[in-house]
């Protein structure tokens, strides 16, 4: 009986394997797959750190309008988790990677504000303190590094702010 059973899951399997083969050949994603290029349905639940990874590969392949439409579904899904902060870090990089300077300080002004012990705070705060100079706000690049400074003193991010704000008339 044991053996009978083993080879139904066998087959089970085997078909299973299969049809997800076929569905990806022919451009259709599998359940649990993902298509290159495509979000994930609604009803695929995943955790915040599957989202992020999946938002965090295509960031890296430069496709900034889908990882932006990603990282934006982690922060209305999992705003609560540590990782809304990263995420709202990379929407003010994906923008800013878009020339949307606006939004991107956008982006970045709701992670400083909103998660205060957030390790990206840092990265966070010296971005936007370039921005801030980038479109000639140098009282505000003054300030934003002047925060970093004081908050997060000996970080690298605190160093390189020090050297900017040197230059800053």
């Amino acid at each position: 009986m044991s053996i009978i059973v083993a080879n139904i899951v066998g087959l089970c399997l085997a078909w299973l394997c299969c049809s997800a083969a076929v569905s990806e050949v022919f451009g259709e994603p599998s359940k649990g797959g993902r298509a290159q290029g495509r979000t994930l349905a609604v009803t695929e639940r995943l955790k915040p750190s599957q989202a992020f990874h999946f938002a965090y590969q295509d960031y890296l392949k430069g496709r900034y309008d889908l990882a932006l439409s990603e990282f934006q579904q982690i922060v209305a899904d999992f705003p609560e988790s540590s990782l809304a902060a990263e995420a709202y870090y990379y929407i003010g990089d994906c923008y800013e990677q878009q020339g949307n300077l606006k939004e991107a300080a956008r982006a970045l002004i709701t992670l400083v504000k909103e998660y205060k012990e957030s390790r990206q705070r840092p990265a966070a705060l010296f971005k936007l303190g370039k921005i801030m100079e980038t479109v000639g706000q140098h009282h505000k690049a003054k300030a934003n590094w002047s925060i970093l400074i004081k908050e997060y003193r000996g970080s690298p991010e605190a160093k390189l702010a020090a050297r900017h704000l040197s230059r800053i008339p």
